[in-house]
């Protein structure tokens, strides 16, 4: 199980984009817009609730990690009827080297949240954060992310500068990775109320090893040990998704990496994911990505974060009015 799990990590997609710190004074509320795209918030300091769409508060302490679903809005900070409420991009402006600082109040951090998201495009690979059909928050940081993660965070926030986007971008990563590494080794819930059924890792391990396989739902239950159906029904209920629909992702997404760290031929690249030649793989590779795996390789990180930046853009100003 160990091994897999580790397989499983390098091919996910776990890659944050640290676009904004916030700010909120105690009394006060920060609402943010439905994002198509995974948030998450770095509690540094402070306490408060989280309410995502119509679901009820959730409250949360420092050293928290609150992970919002796409397509939600939220807002954070105070529960209370009496709370001042403001938009993020209200009020905000560069903090230094790309990141977007959102301020609630006066200006002072009771809370101070790192914020980052797990963009859109990358939908089209395997984002066990894009599955989740429910907020998380709470304490499900303690003893799983070093302290020493959140201190480093804190630290780069207050002596902002060259290099401070992506050290923040590193940390988000090594935290986020360790809180999945803990639900998969706790077999925690994962989406929608279901857990990660032991068996499934021989299944994993296969399509991981070897993603351009002539795998099928037949072939990979045989592997787990299990009736097709059974096999089916807990990898949908855990993944969200089916058996070959999870292959399909695995292989663009591993197609993806190899497009963004190598110089390989698209036409060994298609080969090399599973693919009979390079025109089957540009289609399934758009349909996922929004992008040919040209224009992917070109730009993989400017359409990554094009999205984010269209909130915060129009109000974004290099002189905050404190």
């Amino acid at each position: 199980m160990k091994r897999s799990l580790d397989q499983l990590l390098t091919t996910i997609d776990v890659d944050p984009h640290a676009f904004s710190v916030c700010r909120i004074q105690t009394g006060w509320r920060m609402t943010f817009p439905a994002f198509d795209a995974v948030t998450v918030h770095f509690v540094l300091r402070g306490s408060g609730h989280l309410q995502v769409g119509a679901s009820p508060p959730i409250p949360f302490s420092q050293s928290s990690v609150l992970i919002v679903p796409t397509s939600e809005q939220h807002w954070v900070g105070e529960v209370s009827a009496s709370a001042e409420v403001c938009e993020a991009a209200d009020r905000c402006a560069v903090l230094g080297d790309g990141l977007v600082e959102f301020t609630a109040g006066s200006g002072a951090h009771e809370t101070l949240m790192l914020c980052g998201a797990l963009s859109a495009p990358y939908q089209g690979g395997l984002s066990f954060f894009n599955l989740l059909r429910a907020p998380v928050a709470g304490d499900i940081a303690t003893g799983v992310i070093p302290a020493s993660v959140f201190d480093a965070m804190t630290n780069e926030i207050t002596h902002a500068g060259f290099g401070t986007q992506a050290m923040c971008q590193a940390l988000m990563k090594q935290g986020l990775i360790a809180l999945l590494r803990d639900r998969r080794e706790r077999q925690t819930e994962l989406s929608g109320g279901a857990t990660f059924h032991p068996r499934l890792s021989k299944a994993l391990a296969a399509i991981i090893g070897n993603p351009a396989a002539p795998h099928t739902v037949d072939s990979l239950a045989s592997l787990s040990g299990m009736s097709r159906a059974s096999f089916s029904n807990h990898f949908s209920k855990t993944f969200g998704q089916g058996p070959i629909d999870f292959v399909q992702k695995t292989r663009l997404r591993i197609a993806a990496r190899l497009l963004r760290t190598t110089d390989l031929p698209i036409k060994v690249i298609a080969q090399a994911a599973g693919y009979a030649g390079p025109r089957p793989f540009s289609r399934a590779f758009r349909a996922a990505y929004s992008c040919g795996p040209a224009d992917y390789r070109a730009h993989p990180d400017g359409l990554n974060v094009r999205a984010l930046y269209r909130f915060v853009s129009p109000s974004v100003s290099d002189h905050p009015d404190r």
